[in-house]
């Protein structure tokens, strides 16, 4: 009977060993999966993992300033090229007006050469007393050196390959029609130079001579807006050949 009671004894200090041993394993295993080191181990994981995501912020960044950068200088570029283009378009624009193919508008000056009146004299035979192409000429030539952008003489517009003749009384432009005194000469330009020179007594020596003495009728003035046609091409210039 004894034995028997030693034997539970022994078996019951036993099983209180095992769930003793048991208890301190599982606690072991709870603190060795769940330890401060892992804890570290996630901690420098997001670490690394945010400081790789500024990486390629940083490197997105420099990419969208070279992209504008990049912009800039094509857009640069572009204004540069609009820029000359529109230069050239003017300076075209600017030739042609010169040359009398395109209307012109703007300040300027008119003047105005009309006939004297014969005095009866037998000297007057050469008809001095007469507006002829001369006279135009001058006016138009002193207007062009006074700085004018387009002349125009009785509505036709003057080239830089306009020619004049003609008979006193008439002026001939180029190959149109015989245009007769009154002579309307309009000029578009510098108008306070080109008045200028007009009120210049120095100036169309010979138009002034004839005006005292012959009556020759010449006025100008200037005004704000003169309008000038373009050139009628039919009317060119020509030259003749060799036969």
């Amino acid at each position: 009977m004894r034995t028997y009671l030693q034997r539970s004894a022994f078996a019951c200090l036993i099983a209180v060993v095992a769930f003793v041993f048991g208890f301190l394993a599982a606690a072991q295993l709870r603190t060795q999966l769940i330890t401060p080191s892992n804890r570290v181990e996630r901690n420098h994981a997001l670490v690394r993992s945010v400081q790789e995501l500024e990486l390629i912020n940083a490197a997105d960044r420099q990419r969208i300033s070279q992209l504008r950068n990049e912009i800039s200088g094509r857009e640069a570029v572009a204004a540069q090229r609009d820029a000359a283009t529109r230069q050239l378009r003017d300076d075209v624009a600017n030739l042609r007006a010169h040359a009398g193919q395109t209307p012109l508008r703007g300040p300027g000056v008119t003047v105005d050469l009309g006939n004297g009146r014969p005095s009866g004299d037998s000297s007057d035979e050469n008809r001095n007393y007469l507006a002829d192409f001369q006279d135009v000429q001058d006016v138009v030539n002193l207007l062009f050196s006074a700085g004018a952008e387009g002349v125009a003489v009785s509505g036709r517009r003057i080239t830089p390959l306009s020619s004049f003749h003609g008979q006193a009384g008439t002026v001939v432009i180029d190959q149109g029609p015989p245009l007769l005194a009154p002579f309307h000469v309009a000029a578009v330009g510098d108008r306070s130079q080109m008045e200028e020179v007009l009120n210049d007594p120095g100036k169309l020596g010979d138009v002034r001579y004839r005006q005292r003495q012959y009556g020759i009728q010449v006025s100008w003035g200037g005004s704000p807006s003169v309008t000038l046609p373009a050139s009628d091409s039919s009317l060119g210039i020509t030259y003749a050949a060799a036969g």
